[in-house]
């Protein structure tokens, strides 16, 4: 058993013996680790559509040059996949010439691709660059669905001389061609710039309205070669015609009305976003500077003592706080608290720094948590050190009183920091100083029962004196 061990086994092996049972505990509660494969993916497609199509990867959110370059990336890529969807609805245009018009199609619209590209890679923390490609980007695809519907639209039509009428499915086509228009102005939106979608509605009203008006119907324009021939083609019961314009460039004002107050929303949650990050880094930083001035505060508490007489005057009060968490009846792991917070502040004192640590941030935040935890019970543990001498010291002065007492008092139900401070007592009283020289084990007893009761629990100075004869043991052998 762990309690049956001699005291010079203890002191020989109890710091390594914490430090095992203490690593077995913890990596028992620990989660498994992931392994190699698992930690690789959430799998390979969702690792490339990260890369390729989402905003955030890899994104500086404080440099809004950044966070435009990223834009431009994403969008290039679906462009991209945006040439492939029109490729294959470029041929469906049949026609006696469609694979000609669709390759020469392709190379023209890959061709343009490429040069965004290749200006995209150069000057990528320069904004103006970086804006000026989001205005080709936005007018390379808007070009592209707007010829392509013309593409269809004319392979249908016009190219296909043998049968000049559409039908259902061709019709169908048609307007799914058409309804790609719509989706070059999604895509624009995705910049969540208010400016560009303002810049580019206007373009787009006036060549959809152009559409209407030449290929969606043709007749309208045949018969307009004066407003009175015009005005007789309305009243023979075609005004029709108007309502689909009308209609049509109503639904064109309400999507983008809805895309605009979309864009508006996002951009705003992104500036708030990007706002709140910039005062995460702020807090991050501070937090880090209070982190440090915690950390040298903490080292430079006690400059008197060198590290070996630290490390000594532990170990003997580690010595007396075990014998007393043993006459208490505390359970094992109680014990090993009160081994652990009697040497804590001068084995760990040499952990307590941010070297490796440039800045905080998600990956080492828990490793800083960890030391600032470590700081928080050496702290502890120093007040401890620090209450017991000015409690042993005002005794010698003759100026102990209730108001005193109540401030040292500690809390009945802290048994490790009750044991610890009791343990630190009895060592300063067996210790020379500069008010007292040491004192013998019976008188360093009589003066706890007799002189210092007042600042613990009773049941804890019954245990202290029933087992002073073990207690004086521990700490000359110690």
């Amino acid at each position: 058993m762990e309690e049956e061990k001699s005291l010079e086994e203890f002191f020989k092996g109890s710091t390594k013996e914490y430090k095992t049972k203490k690593t077995r505990n913890v990596s028992k509660s620990s989660p498994p680790k992931v392994r190699e494969n698992d930690s690789k993916g959430e799998n390979f497609f969702v690792r490339f559509f990260k890369k390729r199509f989402s905003f955030d990867e890899d994104v500086d959110l404080t440099n809004p040059t950044n966070v435009l370059y990223r834009r431009n990336y994403v969008i290039k890529n679906i462009t991209i996949l945006a040439n492939l969807v029109f490729v294959l609805f470029s041929l469906v245009g049949i026609s006696k010439s469609n694979i000609i018009i669709t390759i020469a199609f392709w190379l023209i619209m890959t061709a343009l691709s490429q040069t965004i590209h290749q200006m995209l890679k150069r000057k990528t923390d320069d904004a103006s660059h970086q804006q000026l490609i989001m205005y080709l980007q936005s007018l390379f695809i808007f070009i592209l669905s707007i010829t392509l519907y013309i593409r269809v639209y004319l392979g249908f039509t016009v190219l296909d001389s043998e049968n000049p009428g559409l039908t259902n499915v061709e019709f169908s086509i048609t307007q799914a061609s058409y309804i790609l228009i719509y989706l070059t102005f999604v895509i624009m939106s995705l910049y969540q710039d208010t400016k560009l979608l303002r810049a580019m509605f206007f373009w787009i009203l006036v060549v959809m309205t152009v559409i209407h008006l030449t290929l969606l119907h043709p007749e309208l324009y045949s018969h307009a070669s004066s407003f009175l021939e015009l005005w007789d083609f309305i009243k023979d019961g075609n005004y029709r015609v108007f309502l689909d314009i009308g209609l049509r460039t109503f639904v064109f004002l309400v999507f983008y009305a809805s895309l605009y107050s979309a864009a508006s929303v996002f951009h705003f949650v992104s500036e708030e976003r990007k706002t709140e990050f910039k005062r995460r880094v702020g807090v991050e930083a501070s937090f880090k500077d209070v982190v440090e001035s915690v950390f040298e505060a903490v080292k430079a508490y006690d400059t008197s003592q060198d590290t070996y007489s630290l490390r000594l005057a532990s170990i003997k009060v580690s010595a007396v706080s075990r014998e007393l968490a043993l006459a208490m009846n505390l359970q094992t792991a109680a014990i090993m608290e009160v081994d652990y917070s009697a040497t804590v502040h001068a084995e760990k004192l040499s952990e307590l720094n941010l070297l490796g640590f440039q800045e905080i941030n998600q990956e080492n935040f828990d490793s800083v948590l960890e030391k600032t935890k470590l700081a928080t019970t050496i702290i502890k543990r120093l007040q401890l050190t620090k209450n017991a001498e000015d409690i042993v010291y005002r005794y010698f002065q003759g100026t102990l009183d209730k108001r005193f007492v109540d401030k040292m008092s500690l809390s009945p139900n802290d048994y490790v920091s009750n044991i610890i401070l009791l343990s630190e007592i009895y060592s300063i009283l067996r210790s020379d100083a500069s008010y007292k020289k040491a004192l013998t084990h019976q008188r360093a007893v009589e003066i706890i029962e007799n002189g210092l009761c007042a600042f613990f629990d009773h049941n804890l100075i019954v245990r202290f004196v029933k087992f002073n004869h073990e207690i004086q043991i521990a700490y000359d052998r110690a």
